[in-house]
């Protein structure tokens, strides 16, 4: 009984310590990330080749700016989400131009 609650705690602290990394687990369909505060909220997502990442404006004016490629989109009020699909496995890394300098950066694992 004690080994139980045991193992019960470790899965709880791993799931706690997953959400204040803000890691979104793989999932198959997509993920959603919400522009705000001078920060991508989840900072990190994990979907599925093929899948899809949607960006939601929530507040002030940013872009979403990938490292590599030519992928630079506005998230405004004018411009509320903005989505990708990711058609190959890989690590993408974004960031916001206005923000760049206030660590406002994320990234996409593709498996």
């Amino acid at each position: 009984m004690g080994r139980r609650r045991h193992i019960r705690r470790i899965g709880v602290a791993a799931v706690i310590a997953t959400l204040a990394l803000g890691v979104v687990v793989a999932q198959a369909g997509g993920a959603s990330v919400d522009g705000s505060n001078y920060s991508f909220k989840p900072r990190t997502v994990r979907i599925q080749k093929g899948g899809k990442v949607k960006w939601h404006w929530v507040n002030g004016r940013h872009t979403v700016t990938f490292v590599k490629g030519s992928y630079d989109k506005i998230l405004s009020r004018n411009h509320p989400t903005r989505s990708r699909t990711f058609k190959r496995r890989g690590t993408f890394r974004y960031y916001c131009r206005f923000h760049r300098s206030l660590d406002m950066k994320g990234k996409v694992v593709v498996g």
